[in-house]
């Protein structure tokens, strides 16, 4: 074989090794992209869960002074919806009243 030739072969065997090792690099990359979008999904689920956490709060602390009102006529028999028009308080918020009673008593 002549030196142009032995060139050549040694080109595409660089060639050949380059394309392999850019392969496995890319195969590499992928599969963490895979695992920091998995990271990052799950720390946006934990975000929103805090922050409903903190509007849950708000919204109890905002309607404390309403509890004892809402437990009273619950306990009396009540309905949700009654107390929620007696009250004027939204009946999704007279629920969370009443689990935080549910809560504070299991302390």
């Amino acid at each position: 074989m002549d030196t142009i030739a032995l060139l050549i072969l040694g080109l595409v065997t660089i060639l050949f090794v380059l394309v392999f090792t850019l392969l496995s690099k890319n195969s590499k990359l992928k599969s963490e992209n895979k695992k920091l979008g998995e990271i990052l999904e799950m720390k946006d689920t934990t975000i929103a869960n805090y922050e409903a956490s903190r509007v849950a709060v708000t919204d109890v602390i905002e309607n404390f002074s309403a509890l004892d009102a809402v437990m009273e006529l619950i306990k009396a028999g009540e309905s949700k919806a009654s107390v929620s028009e007696k009250l004027g308080i939204p009946v999704s918020k007279i629920e969370l009243i009443i689990k935080f009673d549910k809560l504070k008593k299991r302390d």
